[in-house]
């Protein structure tokens, strides 16, 4: 059985694991309980009398604020001494406000939502390392997804993160008994924490988190922008409150609808693109040696050598290491590589049996938290039955080095609860923008478009584009010319341009 591995490095992909899922899970569950006692969808004092689509409310500074703290000890650093950190509450989830010495006193804030992956302490001191165009001209309170610091963040045991480190295992048969125990030990172990909350901490969940914020500060509207997987809450919250929403910018947005197949789809493709072209476009030394080609085979030699026993970084992790580093990639134009560049490059430049430094750090990061396995498996509303993840595998198997790998992931939630679907819904009275890259490993290849549609399709009557000409995710970190038109639009959604291109 590939669990007896002995000496290895035992984490679980947990970037990835919001893709796992398959049919055998209970029967949908209801949702998540509402952390406020008002109604959601009632006016809230900007809405219409029900014959027309509620107004857009106003965006404005807040009339008072949650108790913000120094953040003292709280794993934040790298923010400079023009900028201030202060640390506080949005509901259940951690949040960070950033302001400069230059930030107007009387500017309304902008919600930046981080993915149950990305933990505020780690976004909030990129968004200022990038460029301080936004904070400078308003505050950004960097809102974490919710159960961080609680129980679904800490609730897989040893056993759990063995079983989902070895689910892409040579060999492995995802049909099996024996598998199949062992998800669902792998489940239990976190819903026997959770008792009855397994569901609150998906991107509906944390959209009430929001919520409460706006009800802190006393505002009629919030302007949210979602970063990655942060854009799914940023999206709930569009479609829970879309009375309560200012404006709406969406960077590198995952896949929202729940369709695993589809989500697991558009990461393979956006995955393999990706990695082709950093490699192709990537001539710095921290990128490795080689030409493309021989780049490109070099990570697929590393992966192929992980899925076999006493691998030192099993497969899954190592996937979801390869490609979170495609999704930190820092672009031709940029005059220092990124983290992603040097991982991927040190992969490379490694021999047989050597794990780098760079790529063993990332994958004990990774695997830190439990968060990204609940509040993943709890957004999949549509799951790929059991004998559907071997006929992937073989069907996959032509999309190398990933696509058996991320095949063989589908099964990890297959015994969660299953949600409720939410349908998406945007008021055509609110303005968005949507930043997407050329191939993004978790949103897929050339999606900008099919994302717009998709919104306009929810009702946005305004979508305003940002395409970057490169590979990766989160633009507006790897970007000037996408952060200037974030700034722009958000001073005036009227006045920015329709459509917009910035290079690689």
């Amino acid at each position: 059985m590939r669990h007896t591995r002995a000496g290895r490095l035992v984490t679980a992909g947990l970037t990835l694991l919001f893709l796992a899922a398959t049919a055998c899970a209970p029967l949908p569950a209801t949702g998540p309980r509402l952390a406020t006692g008002d109604d959601p969808r009632s006016n809230g004092g900007t809405g219409t009398d029900g014959s027309g689509p509620p107004e857009r409310p106003d965006w404005l500074a807040p009339e008072s604020e949650p108790e913000w703290v120094n953040c003292g000890d709280r794993g934040i650093s790298g923010i400079p001494d023009t900028v201030t950190a202060r640390c506080g509450l949005a509901g259940q989830s951690p949040s960070i406000r950033l302001s400069s010495t230059a930030t107007p006193d009387d500017a309304a804030p902008l919600v930046v939502v981080a993915g149950p992956e990305t933990p505020a302490s780690e976004l909030a001191p990129r968004l200022v390392a990038s460029g301080t165009e936004l904070v400078d001209s308003r505050p950004l309170v960097v809102v974490d997804h919710r159960g961080r610091t609680d129980a679904a963040g800490a609730c897989l045991t040893f056993a759990a993160r063995r079983t989902l480190d070895g689910l892409a295992d040579a060999g492995a048969d995802p049909g099996s008994p024996e598998l199949r125990g062992e998800l669902a030990d792998t489940s239990q172990s976190c819903t026997d924490e959770l008792q009855g909350r397994e569901l609150d901490y998906g991107a509906v969940g944390a959209a009430q988190d929001l919520e409460v914020l706006r009800q802190h500060w006393d505002v009629p509207g919030l302007a949210i922008l979602g970063i990655g997987t942060g854009a799914r809450t940023a999206l709930a919250y569009s479609s829970t409150y879309p009375d309560r929403l200012s404006l709406l910018a969406l960077d590198s947005p995952a896949p929202d609808d729940g369709d695993q197949e589809g989500t697991a789809r558009a990461a393979l493709a956006g995955s393999d693109a990706a990695l082709r072209l950093w490699a192709s476009s990537c001539t710095r030394p921290e990128c490795g040696p080689g030409d493309a080609d021989q780049k490109v085979e070099a990570v697929s030699a590393a992966l192929d050598r992980a899925r076999e026993p006493l691998a030192d970084i099993p497969a899954a992790l190592l996937s979801d290491v390869v490609r979170s580093a495609l999704g930190d990639l820092s672009g031709a134009s940029a005059p220092e590589p990124s983290g992603g560049d040097i991982i991927l490059g040190d992969l490379i430049a490694a021999g047989p049996g050597d794990t780098p430094e760079s790529v063993r750090g990332r994958a004990e990061t990774l695997s830190r938290s439990s968060l990204p396995y609940v509040a993943g498996c709890s957004d999949l509303s549509q799951r790929v039955p059991v004998s559907r993840v071997e006929e992937l595998e073989t069907e996959w198997a032509d999309t190398p080095p990933f696509g058996e790998i991320l095949a063989a992931q589908l099964s990890a939630c297959s015994t969660w609860p299953v949600p409720a679907p939410t349908p998406l819904q945007v008021s055509p009275t609110v303005p968005v923008l949507l930043l997407a890259g050329i191939a993004d490993p978790v949103a897929g290849a050339a999606y900008l478009e099919p994302t717009a549609a998709r919104l306009t399709a929810a009702g946005a009557t305004e979508v305003r584009t940002v395409s970057w000409g490169a590979p990766g995710s989160a633009v507006m970190l790897h970007s000037g010319c996408a952060r200037e038109s974030v700034t722009t639009f958000l001073d005036d959604p009227a006045a920015a341009e329709k459509s917009t291109a910035c290079p690689s």
